[in-house]
């Protein structure tokens, strides 16, 4: 009986805790060799894919501004990148299902799964759904279902990232398999490989354009506080007209925004500006571009006040607490 060097057996020791990928590249050319730009987009590839899904369970959206997200970068330092097999050309990304003790958003029917395991069935149910939509014919009612959809499994991120396992020269398939950890038994799951044969890829590429394009016409939602005002007095004695804002966007990230404002806009701006501790919120376009970004299309502003005006020492506190608990705010709608 042959015996296994013991690095096999630590290897297959791990492997049993780890959710694992293989992403499987064939083509017609019986050469097993990669052009090495192609073979470095893969690794690419699979990291946005794991970062897309990791930041669909924690915000679904079907586009997410950035896969910056810590957990997503939690996720990517933990997984391992395993050996090539045999099999056309083969790569494997291993998950350990417990390397992060932290929830998500995104719900299944097991609520105490953990949140690595959350990220591969979000990743498998999202590509089962374009899959499905694909060979139906239907990826104009999946994009409008996705865009209407509270939790949405697929986001243009992961088309993207799916998209970067083709090569138009080796005109290739692919083949995804998930192999789930035995610590955290999945049912009803089928175990096939997930095909997306080479003419999906480009139909993928359409989902992606439409729901980014969807994303540049939605208009979203704001916290923020006001820089700069600089508008100029009008025939009435009132001030309208251009501010500067400092956004706080859902990833943690502040961005530097303009707005034109009306008389009774302005006045809100005017008030947030004086009062420390202030914020504003305000709905509207925020386009693409260097900042400060122009936000059009202004649907609500509003004055938020707290109810205790601290220092300004405290306002990353303050933001925590109005995220968490609105009754520490009171939102000003005179004008």
């Amino acid at each position: 009986m042959l015996r296994e060097p013991p690095d096999a057996l630590r290897i297959r020791a791990q492997a049993v805790r780890d959710d694992t990928l293989r992403f499987r590249i064939y083509y017609d050319s019986g050469d097993r060799a990669l052009p090495l730009g192609f073979a470095t987009t893969l690794v690419g590839g699979m990291q946005q894919l794991l970062k897309a899904a990791a930041c669909t369970v924690m915000r679904p959206r079907f586009h997410h501004p950035r896969l910056s997200l810590t957990e997503a970068q939690q996720l990517i330092d933990k997984s391992r990148f395993g050996h090539i097999e045999t099999g056309s050309f083969v790569l494997r990304v291993s998950c350990p299902v417990h390397a992060l003790d932290v929830q998500g958003t995104l719900a299944f029917d097991d609520s105490c799964l953990p949140f690595v395991r959350r990220v591969t069935l979000a990743l498998r149910r999202g590509m089962e759904q374009l899959i499905r939509a694909i060979e139906a014919d239907t990826l104009d009612r999946l994009v409008e279902s996705l865009t209407q959809e509270s939790n949405p499994l697929i986001s243009s991120n992961l088309c993207e990232a799916l998209t970067q396992f083709y090569d138009e020269a080796l005109d290739n398939s692919l083949d995804v398999t998930f192999d789930w950890s035995v610590v955290e038994p999945v049912a009803d799951i089928d175990r096939l490989p997930l095909r997306f044969q080479r003419d999906y890829f480009g139909r993928i590429e359409e989902v992606r354009r439409e729901l980014r394009s969807f994303e540049r016409h939605t208009k979203e939602s704001f916290i923020g506080t006001v820089e700069r005002l600089s508008g100029e007095m009008g025939e009435n004695g009132r001030r309208s007209g251009e501010v500067i804002l400092a956004l706080l966007l859902q990833e943690g990230e502040s961005i530097r925004a303009r707005a034109s404002l009306s008389a009774e806009e302005y006045e809100k701006a005017d008030k947030a500006h004086m009062t420390e501790g202030s914020y504003v919120q305000v709905a509207g376009k925020l386009q693409q571009g260097r900042q400060p970004r122009q936000m059009s299309e202004i649907s609500r502003f509003e004055l938020i006040l707290p109810v205790e005006v601290g220092s300004s020492d405290e306002l990353p506190e303050y933001k925590n607490s109005f995220k968490e608990d609105p009754s520490q705010t009171e939102v000003c709608n005179e004008s």
